[in-house]
């Protein structure tokens, strides 16, 4: 068990906690976490090169964009990308999208470490 370390990325606006951040909290096959994307701002289009990417949407709706196609988003939705194909996830409200996703294998949790400034620990 260790702390939740918190990221806040500015560009664009969003919050990242890391649950469970292999290898320090002995998981060797997956990585989780939650993402808050603040009103009017989103992820930017990427991929992962390694890891595949589960995302569940719990409070707020907004809109996924995955291999090119746009989906709704909102409450109790889901979302999967497997690795190497290009997504986003935009939020045109005026709430908070909140999410959690889970990566496996672990590894692109790390982007959020790098591009992110430390909030808690």
């Amino acid at each position: 068990m260790s702390e939740v370390a918190a990221y806040r990325m500015v560009a664009p606006r969003r919050t990242a906690r890391i649950f469970v951040d292999p290898p320090g909290d002995d998981a060797r096959n997956l990585s989780l976490g939650l993402c808050v994307i603040d009103p009017k701002s989103e992820i930017p289009y990427h991929s992962h090169e390694d890891s595949e990417e589960v995302m569940y949407i719990f409070k707020g709706q907004g809109k996924a964009i995955i291999d090119g196609v746009e989906y709704e988003l909102k409450e109790n939705s889901s979302m999967y990308c497997p690795p190497n194909v290009m997504h986003q996830i935009v939020n045109p409200n005026n709430q908070e999208l909140w999410f959690v996703f889970a990566y496996a294998p672990p590894g692109a949790e790390q982007a959020i470490k790098n591009r992110g400034t430390l909030l808690t620990r």
